[in-house]
């Protein structure tokens, strides 16, 4: 009789004090572990994010910067000049019809009259700054005349898409404005 209590004893189960603990410490770790799975979900989200922006801004200003390169030299003006007709903050016009500027989110190009062709979405900000031979920077908006002394262009464009910002900055050499460049 007493061995068959001990093996009954043996045979007993867990106390719900014992359950319950294990659940808690199941609970705790699975927990964390989903923390830690979140965690780095999220920044592969924000990673890819980040190198898509990044790609999508440097083929824009690729294109934008080979544009602006091509500007030939203004055959009315009496020295060395760029054909720009006028620069703003967020825009910059040239001749023959030709523009680069921000509408709304959108980093637009016109170029030689055809129809404005998107070249970045999701824009939250363009800067454009112009500078002379002496590298010193110019007044914001210019018109006319006012462009001939442009020799440099810096553009800088900030893109923010799902809570992600990533900003490209590209300086650009008006070549026909160049020592040797001529048109």
């Amino acid at each position: 009789m007493i061995g068959r209590r001990r093996h009954l004893a043996t045979l007993r189960g867990f106390t719900l004090i014992e359950s319950i603990a294990t659940i808690v410490v199941l609970a705790v770790l699975g927990s964390i572990t989903s923390l830690l799975i979140v965690n780095a979900v999220d920044g592969y989200s924000e990673a890819a994010t980040s190198a898509q922006l990044h790609g999508e801004a440097s083929i824009a200003l690729d294109r934008a910067v080979r544009e602006l390169r091509k500007i030939e030299l203004d055959s009315a003006a009496t020295g060395v000049a760029p054909n720009i007709s006028s620069v703003t903050p967020t825009s910059i016009a040239w001749e023959p019809n030709s523009s680069l500027s921000l509408s709304g989110a959108r980093l637009m190009l016109v170029d030689n009259g055809a129809t404005a062709a998107v070249l970045l979405d999701d824009v939250s900000a363009l800067s454009i700054t112009t500078y002379d031979q002496s590298n010193t920077a110019l007044a914001a908006s210019l018109t006319a005349d006012q462009c001939d002394p442009i020799r440099r262009i810096v553009i800088d464009v900030t893109l923010q898409r799902h809570g992600v910002s990533d900003t490209l900055r590209s300086k650009v050499f008006i070549r026909s404005t160049m020592s040797g460049g001529g048109s």
